[in-house]
């Protein structure tokens, strides 16, 4: 992957659309980034300074050794240190939106006009964000949450006093039992349960996670049948009705406020990083 490869556009909340695509950003105050975790750095190994704020992704299921780029577990506590030695400020994507807001009315007189802010989100929602588990291969990972309670309690940690994260969770119980038994072996690591929903409110009274909307079923390649008028895989720029929108955003909204009993986020991001236009200008 290149560095800087995964774009996030705006927000999710309130009038924002968060989106990703190949494109490489240009350098103003209101793009959001999402990047590959392992590429977040210059070439001197410096943390990127072009953005004010800055969005990074992490799998929890991403483990395929034991380094920083090809276990996320590891880049993931590797970046906390990272992030505030380099001056940025980790922040809710909640406080991220509301700050974009702020700005496009005019900060006023004396505010935060100088701010350096970093989103942390997660990526399918496999319950190894919250909870620790030992692979065949590879030995311990520490879960996510369990990273960021350790971290807190660094003196690096004690500088980020606002750290959350926002864990983007596949809603349809039938397709997440399917990609926990087809799995791509060469990117990511499953087990029977991992996919499972019952961690989401766990994750919420934490006070560190929030829980997004990643679609219905991701229109997923590994699933036979999806929620699709065209039974579309692997491409959700070909989500352009209302009808298929409500099917893979909609249902997937109602069915997390449910079992999150309404505490979920109102964030949506868009499977792959595919978007197109109907999406982000009209549904």
């Amino acid at each position: 992957m290149q560095k800087w490869s995964q774009v996030r556009q705006g927000g999710g909340a309130k009038g924002y659309n968060f989106t990703r695509s190949a494109l490489k950003p240009t350098p103003n105050d209101s793009t959001l980034l999402r990047v590959n975790p392992a590429h977040s750095t210059d070439q001197g190994g410096r943390f990127r300074r072009s953005m004010k704020i800055v969005i990074l992704t992490y799998h929890s299921h991403h483990v395929l050794g034991s380094q920083y780029a090809n276990n996320d577990h590891i880049a993931f506590a590797e970046d906390l240190d990272l992030i505030t030695s380099a001056g940025y400020r980790i922040k809710s994507l909640d406080h991220i939106v509301t700050t974009l807001e702020a700005r496009k009315r005019g900060f006023p007189k004396g505010g935060d006009q100088n701010f350096r802010y970093v989103g942390l989100t997660f990526d399918d929602g496999p319950v190894f964000d919250v909870e620790d588990f030992t692979h065949p291969i590879y030995g311990f990972q520490r879960s996510f949450l369990g990273v960021m309670r350790d971290f807190l309690t660094t003196p690096s940690g004690r500088k980020q006093p606002d750290l959350h994260a926002t864990s983007f969770v596949i809603a349809s119980p039938e397709a997440r039992h399917v990609m926990e038994s087809a799995f791509d072996e060469e990117y990511t690591f499953l087990s029977p349960g991992s996919l499972g929903d019952g961690w989401w409110e766990q994750a919420i009274s934490s006070g560190l996670i929030a829980i997004g909307n990643h679609s219905w079923d991701h229109l997923h390649p590994a699933l036979v049948d999806v929620a699709h008028s065209q039974r579309a895989h692997g491409d959700f720029r070909q989500v352009t009705t209302v009808e298929d929108a409500d099917l893979q955003i909609l249902q997937a909204a109602r069915y997390i406020a449910g079992k999150t009993h309404g505490r979920a986020a109102p964030f949506f991001a868009y499977p792959f990083g595919h978007y197109n236009e109907f999406l982000t200008r009209q549904y």
